[in-house]
């Protein structure tokens, strides 16, 4: 009898909803750039989605410094 194991591997997506005052134009820019470098993807306007936690922890805080808001959640569904 053969004994064959099934490794399931779950890989964490970590969502990040965030806002950027409107006047901080350049702060706006800047996000969208760091979130596609990062190679985040987008999902509404201010929500992204990726799996490295570690660049949306530097987003978010570089969105906290410029006046701005952000969370990071970790993606799970139930139904």
């Amino acid at each position: 009898m053969s004994d064959v194991r099934h490794i399931i591997v779950i890989k964490m997506e970590f969502i990040m909803v965030f806002d950027v005052p409107r006047d901080r134009g350049s702060a706006q820019r800047q996000v969208s750039r760091l979130l596609a470098k990062a190679d985040a993807k987008q999902i509404q306007f201010s929500v992204w989605k990726s799996r490295n936690l570690q660049d949306l922890i530097d987003i978010a805080s570089f969105i906290k410094k410029s006046g701005g808001d952000a969370r990071i959640l970790e993606e799970r569904f139930v139904f």
